[in-house]
């Protein structure tokens, strides 16, 4: 009845090296030595009497029988894990990674993080800073969020919201030089965003008509929205800012936006999972918590 079922120390040698393309990457996640996961790869193989490996100067490589059989060990190993946290009376204390993006994680993420903490009270979150798609074997997080292009977002993703920007200054800036026409904007210094460096030019033609990137009195350019928005908030020109970003800073009356203006980016916000940590009990709860904080906010 069980004769095809290996060791459990043998599938988590497979899943590891297999994620990872390196027996010595995996040797080290394991904490044993290569020679341990070599032994059990070579186990597992004679045991299926299968090539889960091919081996050349390039490293390892799942053969077609290797990827079919990783999606379902990783699934039960998933599934495995996740009913034994279930099972816990009092669930164990445990660490979530959470790789996100600069302005999102310092600006959004940060004041809001005690709710998470309060709700979950056996999970301790561990933040860092990440941009662009995420390399699941160079980190270990559990979860990445990221804004990208729709055709970057590949992998175990899924999309939070797309990408509105406002139009923001301070109070003091638009009484110096008013605005009551989107004509009025060129008159302005405009910060940009090095992420999107074409933004101005679609936001004024998509307002006032046909502008040139030429005709624009561009000022600073920053990396990140949190660096914008403080340059915006210290009078040093005008800037488009992500709704949910700016949301705060307007309402303590350090931004305004100008006549109600806004436009959609060809950007959206994503949640991405690796494969083998998407139903962990622990990832789950933080997308769903993620989910709801901005269920029913603008964005």
């Amino acid at each position: 009845m069980h004769d095809y079922l290996p060791s459990m120390q043998a599938l988590r040698s497979f899943e590891s090296v297999a994620r990872l393309s390196s027996i010595s990457k995996a040797a080290t996640q394991l904490c044993v030595t290569q020679g341990a996961v070599s032994k059990q790869i070579k186990i597992l193989e004679s045991f299926l009497n299968l090539a889960l490996f091919t081996r050349s100067a390039r490293g390892l490589q799942l053969t077609p029988e290797g990827r079919k059989y990783l999606g379902v060990v990783c699934k039960s190993l998933n599934e495995l894990n996740s009913i034994g946290e279930a099972l816990q009376c009092t669930p164990k204390k445990q660490s979530l990674l959470v790789d996100m993006i600069p302005s999102m994680s310092n600006l959004w993420l940060i004041p809001k993080i005690h709710r998470f903490e309060q709700r979950f009270r056996h999970l301790q979150v561990d933040l860092i800073n990440g941009d662009g798609p995420p390399d699941f074997q160079q980190s270990q997080a559990d979860v990445y969020v990221r804004c990208l292009l729709e055709k970057q977002a590949k992998g175990h993703t899924v999309e939070l919201f797309k990408e509105q920007l406002l139009l923001v200054a301070c109070a003091d800036l638009l009484r110096i030089k008013p605005i009551t026409e989107p004509l009025d904007i060129m008159a302005h210094r405009l910060l940009q965003q090095n992420t999107r460096l074409q933004m101005w030019e679609q936001f004024l033609t998509q307002q006032a008509g046909n502008i040139k990137l030429s005709e624009l009195r561009l000022g600073m350019s920053f990396q990140h929205f949190f660096m914008s928005i403080k340059a915006a908030e210290e009078g040093l020109g005008m800037a488009l800012i992500a709704i949910f970003l700016a949301r705060d800073s307007i309402a303590q009356g350090k931004l305004v936006n100008p006549l109600g203006l806004k436009i959609e980016s060809s950007y959206a916000y994503y949640i991405f999972n690796p494969s083998y940590k998407a139903q962990l009990l622990k990832t789950r709860e933080f997308n769903q918590w993620l989910l709801a904080e901005l269920k029913d906010q603008p964005r």
